[in-house]
């Protein structure tokens, strides 16, 4: 339990972010705690399920090779890594002078991830990931759509796949955007489909006539149904697309824009960049920005 007397200090050291915002009232809230290196892990959860949000806390680094670490708990669990976290922590940091250099590399539950930032009219962030990974598992159709609540002739011809840069998503391709956005799904059902497979998430897509994909995260009990802007999501999306060929590009780096959290009211966007040589996916990453919010 946080001592009643550390309770004032600890508050006074979060700062509330807003992260992938698209247009004023989008973007996913993430809450930034500094100089979090007094509370223990039980600390850092309580006070995650009291704030209600993915939350970032700041701490100093145990591995030599790192600048500043970072650990991300949603109000049920902790997580091994969360994009848009990172990218709020990063914003915070520079914005009070605490980080002045670029790259930045960063402690995760994962190991070190490399951080790049530059500052112009807003501070924009890219957040390296993993190379791709797929799971062997193919769950139906039907059970998708009976998770989802919807036709078997709404999900698309795209392969059904739980891919992961960091962590694994189910990518799930919808015909429209329309049914993208009417999605209400089986909570209880989707959940016990991601057990099956082994995946934190559902991540159905749709394209627009435009090439950018617009998308839904339903993550796992994570204590909230549905996420606004997920980087980790939207990182294993673009290297799905990029995998599967659509929107292809030359060789070098490809970006992919993704829209999310707009059926939620909080429209975001996210750049989902991968690097192409010879034919295969060398380097992935995600481009975003946030914004304080206090």
């Amino acid at each position: 339990m946080i001592k009643r007397e550390e309770e004032k200090k600890i508050h006074t050291n979060i700062v509330q972010t807003i992260v992938f915002p698209l247009e004023k009232n989008g973007g996913n809230p993430c809450p930034v705690v500094l100089h979090a290196d007094p509370l223990s892990t039980d600390d850092m959860q309580t006070l995650a399920r009291e704030l209600g949000h993915e939350t970032a806390f700041v701490l100093q680094p145990t591995r030599s090779d790192c600048d500043v670490k970072l650990r991300f708990f949603v109000p049920l669990h902790e997580m091994e890594m969360c994009i848009h976290a990172t990218i709020g922590s990063i914003t915070v940091l520079v914005n009070h002078g605490m980080i002045t250099q670029s790259p930045v590399i960063v402690e995760t539950l994962l190991g070190p991830i490399k951080v790049e930032w530059r500052a112009e009219e807003t501070i924009e962030v890219s957040v390296e990931q993993f190379l791709p990974e797929v799971k062997d598992v193919k769950p139906t159709k039907e059970e998708i759509s009976s998770a989802l609540q919807i036709r078997v002739e709404q999900i698309g011809d795209l392969p059904i796949q739980s891919v992961s840069t960091s962590r694994h998503k189910l990518m799930i391709p919808i015909k429209t955007i329309a049914t993208l956005n009417q999605l209400e799904p089986n909570y209880e059902e989707l959940w016990r489909l991601c057990d099956d497979v082994g995946t934190s998430g559902f991540y159905p897509f749709a394209l627009d006539e435009n090439g950018n994909a617009h998308a839904r995260q339903f993550p796992k009990r994570a204590g909230y149904n549905e996420d606004p802007a997920t980087g980790v999501a939207a990182s294993a999306l673009g290297a799905y697309l990029a995998t599967h060929r659509v929107l292809e590009g030359d060789a070098g780096w490809q970006s992919y824009r993704i829209i999310q959290g707009v059926a939620m009211g909080r429209p975001s966007v996210i750049r989902s960049e991968v690097f192409i040589e010879d034919g295969k996916i060398k380097r992935t990453r995600i481009i975003g920005s946030a914004v304080e919010n206090n």
